[in-house]
């Protein structure tokens, strides 16, 4: 038999997927001068990328470069799912290696902050989630359409309100449930809110620019003086792991209002709010429930374990790390967490330090608030301008250095800490418009 039908014959076992990646490669590089001579360079690129390895991954990119030189050749071949289901379980198995290895290092700065919660537990909540699985209780049937995606401004407000219904068919059966069992309350149609011992816990999902679903799901844990942004959050595998990975893969099901609602669309916003409700349930909101004071969320033991969770373990199949949110020790822009942390150390008898930031707070954001201010005079009250509203706040807070007293000092301190939390539980969505003068 001469190579050209060895050659196709094993193509053919390959597109048949009854070759493995260590046979085929070692027919590969004991070929490599009559495959030059047989198949062009395109096809050769196709079959062996330069980056390839003995591994069902690359066997899948193999097996695509075989089907195309078939089709080329007028006589396109069927091809065997093998190599993608055994890619599938590869990664499978190498990501939970990555996940272990990350384990072990983390473990230390782990067990640390687990003695931590032991001498400070908090109370703890047990809630079947998982009963919330699946179909709402109570959802409507699905619509039928006659067609599939919105061609006229009727048709497109049609799939708009639909979206919208089921939408809220899910918040309410999915997501409302759960952040009541953790004490959260309803600040919207879309926000859940709660305070507690001197820190607020948000949830908000955010409407869609153009119309239609939900743009984005903000959520996040703070000192109630604090804004949003810069903060302490969460370990790095909960808030940017598999869970939220998942829950963000085919995010536009839920975002936008152009396409028929119908019974396959309303079961894939059923499955996408069920990644969410696994995302909040299973995840953000265990870590956060751990969390019930300043002291605790300032705690080093604490930080010292976000520190060591920042950058994830590397993705077996593209080498870069599955989360890094660290900033490569580039300085805050906005100066946020001088703000936190300047404020804390005033209420910790650290003034020092505390004026400290708040100064570099308020120095470096000068130049950004006296333009600000003289294009909306009030934006340092508008909960949409966080840097407006952190910056103002900072100022009240240096203000009190100017007191020569220590005793008068400290009293203005905490005066100024409750002023601004009277303020800020309006700006986190805890009470009704609250004013003050800008």
């Amino acid at each position: 038999m001469g190579f050209q039908n060895e050659m196709k014959q094993m193509f053919l076992h390959v597109a048949a997927g009854n070759v493995e990646p260590e046979e085929w490669e070692k027919w590969w590089n004991s070929n490599k001068a009559r495959l030059e001579a047989a198949l062009t360079r395109g096809d050769r690129v196709r079959m062996m990328p330069a980056l390839w390895s003995a591994d069902y991954y690359w066997m899948v990119k193999t097996q695509s470069g075989i089907a195309y030189y078939f089709h080329a050749q007028g006589r396109p071949v069927k091809t065997s799912g093998y190599y993608e289901e055994k890619a599938k379980e590869e990664e499978i198995r190498n990501r939970q290696k990555a996940m272990e290895a990350y384990q072990r290092d983390t473990a230390f700065a782990r067990r640390i902050w687990e003695e931590y919660l032991e001498r400070h537990p908090a109370e703890s909540v047990t809630f079947d989630w998982k009963s919330l699985l699946g179909t709402p209780s109570g959802q409507n049937p699905a619509k039928a359409f006659g067609y599939k995606n919105a061609g006229t401004q009727e048709q497109w407000k049609e799939c708009k309100d639909e979206l919208k219904l089921r939408l809220k068919e899910n918040l309410q059966a999915k997501i409302a449930p759960v952040a009541k069992a953790y004490g959260m309350k309803k600040a919207g149609p879309k926000t859940f809110v709660r305070e507690k011992n001197g820190l607020v816990y948000r949830i908000q999902f955010i409407g869609y620019f153009r119309g239609g679903g939900y743009e984005a799901m903000s959520c996040y844990l703070c000192p109630i003086y604090a804004i949003e942004f810069g903060i302490l959050g969460l370990p790095g595998h909960i808030c940017q792991g598999e869970d939220f990975q998942r829950m963000h893969k085919d995010w536009g099901v839920i975002q936008y209002g152009t396409e028929a609602v119908d019974a396959a669309m309303v079961e894939r916003i059923n499955r996408k709010f069920d990644d969410i409700l696994g995302f909040l349930a299973d995840g953000v909101l265990p870590e956060w429930q751990k969390i019930d004071s300043l002291e605790t969320y300032f705690a080093k033991e604490r930080r010292d374990y976000l520190k060591a969770t920042e950058k994830g373990p590397n993705d077996p199949r593209t080498g870069r790390p599955m989360w890094d949110l660290g900033r490569e020790e580039k300085a805050d822009p906005w100066r946020a967490d001088d703000y936190l942390f300047g404020v804390w150390d005033l209420l910790t008898g650290k003034e020092a330090d505390g004026y400290a930031r708040l100064e570099e707070c308020v120095r470096h954001n000068s130049d950004y608030m006296e333009n600000r201010r003289k294009e909306f005079p009030g934006a340092c009250n508008d909960p949409r301008d966080a840097m407006a509203v952190m910056y103002y706040n900072a100022q009240l807070f240096v203000r009190t250095k100017e007191i020569a007293d220590a005793e008068k000092r400290k009293n203005a301190i905490w005066e100024m800490y409750e002023e601004v939390c009277r303020f800020m539980r309006y700006y986190h969505g805890l009470a009704k418009k609250t004013e003050r003068n800008g």
